[in-house]
C-alpha cells in the first residue's frame, strides 16, 4: 500500500514538473503583437524541448544585443521546413517574435525570414494560433 502511494505521488510530482517545464508561451510573452528583428546569427542550439537562436541585433545606439530567441521543438522544425543547417551562424535573418514580458532579450518565434528571403512560421505559441 505504501508503495503504491509512494509511486502515485512521485509519478505525479513528475507530471507536474513537466507541464510547469513546458510553460504556455503567453504566460510569459506579449502574444498581442509581433517586433521584427534582423541581426546576424551568433549561435544555433539545436535541441528539444526548443531550438534556441541567439541573434546580434543592433540596439537604438548601434551597439550589439545578444537576443536569446526561441523556436519550435527540433521535429516542429523539420515539419515547417528548417533543418539543422537551414539557419547558420553569420547568416542575416529578419525573426518575427513575441517579446518577453520580463524585458529582457528573450523572445519567441512567430515566423522567420531566412537568409534566402524566404518566410518560414514557425509559431511558438501553444494556444494554436500565431499574432
Amino acid at each position: 500500500m505504501r508503495l503504491g502511494l509512494s509511486v502515485g505521488l512521485l509519478c505525479t510530482v513528475l507530471a507536474a514538473s513537466a507541464l510547469h517545464a513546458h510553460h504556455t508561451v503567453s504566460l510569459t510573452h506579449d502574444v498581442s503583437h509581433t517586433v521584427a528583428l534582423t541581426g546576424t546569427v551568433i549561435e544555433v542550439q539545436w535541441q528539444n524541448p526548443h531550438v534556441i537562436y541567439h541573434l546580434a541585433v543592433p540596439d537604438a545606439q548601434g551597439v550589439l544585443v545578444d537576443w536569446e530567441i526561441e523556436s519550435r521543438h527540433v521535429n516542429g522544425m523539420h515539419l515547417e521546413g528548417i533543418e539543422r543547417d537551414t539557419i547558420k551562424v553569420g547568416d542575416t535573418v529578419t525573426m518575427n517574435v513575441l517579446l518577453a514580458k520580463d524585458g529582457t532579450h528573450h523572445a519567441a518565434t512567430a515566423s522567420i525570414v531566412l537568409a534566402d528571403g524566404r518566410t518560414v512560421r514557425v509559431c511558438t505559441v501553444t494556444e494554436n494560433r500565431c499574432p
